[in-house]
């Protein structure tokens, strides 16, 4: 799935999905309705922060960056699955959303 991006759109990129068979989804751009990932990123982040209070105010170095990395790799893994099948079952509302919406915003 590509929204357009310029690093999706970048030919290293398609050569890389292309040498390896991926068939892209063309998505539009600017659609987070249909995409409940942006709400998962949205949940991990303040997870991260509930769980990992060492992060907040911490500098803008290597190492924080390492420790971002550690901790969300540890937040990921603490997300329950029923999380991940709520979001998912979703889909059909916010297809259906966007449908009655003509293509504009919805509450998702």
């Amino acid at each position: 799935m590509q929204d357009n991006a310029p690093i999706h759109k970048a030919h290293i990129i398609r050569d890389w999905f292309a040498i390896r068979g991926i068939d892209v989804i063309d998505w539009p751009p600017y659609s987070p309705d249909l995409n409940p990932i942006e709400n998962l990123w949205a949940l991990l982040k303040a997870e991260m922060y509930i769980l990992h209070l060492e992060l907040v105010g911490a500098p803008n170095n290597a190492e924080t960056l390492d420790l971002l990395i550690r901790c969300a790799i540890d937040t990921w893994n603490r997300l329950r699955e029923d999380l991940l099948n709520r979001l998912i079952d979703t889909m059909e509302r916010r297809v259906k959303a966007v449908i009655e919406a003509e293509g504009w915003y919805t509450k998702y």
